[in-house]
This record gives C-alpha cells, structure tokens and sequence, in this order.
C-alpha cells in the first residue's frame, strides 16, 4: 500500500524515474483520517497514471476516495482507463490506520445478478 497526498501525483512521480518491483495490486491512501463529511476535493487518479500503471503489470488499485474520478468529472476518465486496460478498481476503502507495506489483499464481493459493481468486504493482512 502506497500513502500519498494525491493519488495522481504519486502514479505521476513514479513514472518520471526508474522503478521496479511494483505490485500488481496498489492501494493508494489519500488521507490519514476517514472523512465524516462530504467533501468534493477528493483525491482522484490521473487517467495516463492508470495508463502507466497498466504498463507495469498493475491488475486493481484501490484508493480511500469515493470515485477514482474527481466529483466534477462528467466523462469518467480514470474509469475510462481502467475500463480499456482491465484494471479492476475498488474505492471508498478504510485506510486510515494502514501503514504502507505489503499485504495480502481480500475483497469478497456480493453477488449480484445483473450489476457491474459490488460492494466489498475488504481485508487486508500482512506479509511476512
């Protein structure tokens, strides 16, 4: 899991200097406390970050965000991209008190007859 201030920034940072070993999943925490009230500003991926990411052999990401998008985003890049590279995206997740590392991640979703989408129960774990 990656902790960063904006979610772009880092995909952005990453792909100006030579990186190896990222992992196929990448959780991304925006901020250090859950919000109790809406707020538009919320951190959002770049859609040639997601691009970039996919390039990298990144299969999901995830962010503490409510959308991948910003809230004023009427074309949906960030979903776009993850749409035509086959990342698999979760958002709205609780990381508050994670701190970066690596983990195994579970998202066991509910099923739903007819959706594209499901909530999830997600759990992270910790590898040695």
């Amino acid at each position: 899991m990656a902790n960063y201030g904006a979610a772009e920034d880092a995909a952005r940072g990453a792909s100006r200097r030579e990186i190896t070993g990222i992992p196929q999943r990448v959780l991304v925490r925006t901020r250090r406390e859950a919000l109790t009230v809406w707020r538009n500003d919320f951190a959002a991926f770049d859609a040639d970050a997601l691009r970039w990411l996919a390039t990298q052999g990144v299969v999901l990401v995830g962010i503490d965000t409510p959308s991948v998008d910003p809230a004023e985003s009427k074309d949906l890049p960030a979903h776009q991209a993850l749409r035509d590279t086959g990342i698999v995206n979760l958002e709205n997740l609780v990381l508050d008190h994670v701190p970066a590392g690596d983990y195994e991640l579970i998202a066991l979703p509910l099923r739903l007859v007819g959706a594209c989408a499901s909530p999830v129960r997600a759990v992270l774990r910790a590898l040695p």
